[in-house]
């Protein structure tokens, strides 16, 4: 029977075809970029931990750099100073059982950052006479500046009374202060007393040493 083109047609629906294998491929590609993300962020996290570690290291590096400037610093305000002069005689000493300071002083000015000082004055050898009758003292001493010390405060003393008529022995006091930073003079003193009208006092190699400690 021939077809009549006029006649009425049924619809037909045809649901879109993707083409073979491409299926597989939208997983393989979802697989991957979900790989892509976990490695991103895999690298993410080692790179944050990474950094947090660089950083602990430069600020424990930080930490030794502060304690070895420190450390130098307190070194360097560790210092010993010492002065002396020529060794000297008194002469006659005045009969009037009364100090007298002798020879040249010694003075030291030093920085004392740390507010530890140790001081140490005296003479290799106070050479003492009587002369005949009395007695005579010799004495080290030292003032330090800022009313901290004044002469006679520590001393270190040798005495002689008659019928010795001569003696000689070494004079060396040491004492340490607590002061307030600062810079200081001390100034050491060797001193004599006499009851006698023929008393005298030989100071050889007066000194002072001054320290500065932690």
């Amino acid at each position: 029977m021939p077809v009549d083109p006029w006649a009425t047609t049924v619809a037909q629906s045809f649901p879109p075809q993707s083409p073979p294998g491409w299926a597989s491929l939208a997983e393989r590609l979802a697989a991957q970029k979900r790989a892509m993300f976990d490695i991103r962020a895999s690298v993410l996290a080692n790179v944050s931990d990474i950094v947090a570690d660089l950083r602990a290291k430069q600020a424990d590096l930080e930490a030794q750099q502060a304690a070895l400037t420190a450390a130098v610093a307190d070194l360097a305000s560790r210092v010993t100073v010492t002065a002396t002069i020529a060794s000297f005689g008194t002469g006659t000493l005045p009969n009037d059982s009364a100090w007298h300071a002798y020879g040249a002083d010694i003075p030291i000015t030093i920085a004392v950052p740390t507010g530890t000082l140790v001081v140490t004055v005296g003479c290799g050898n106070a050479g003492i006479s009587t002369g005949g009758t009395g007695e005579v003292e010799a004495e080290a001493t030292f003032s330090i500046s800022g009313g901290i010390a004044g002469y006679g405060d520590i001393v270190a003393v040798a005495d002689v009374v008659y019928p010795v008529l001569n003696a000689g022995m070494s004079l060396c006091v040491q004492h340490a202060f607590t002061v307030p930073p600062g810079t200081y003079t001390i100034t050491g003193k060797m001193r004599a007393w006499a009851a006698t009208t023929t008393g005298s006092v030989y100071f050889t190699n007066p000194y002072l040493t001054v320290q500065v400690t932690g």
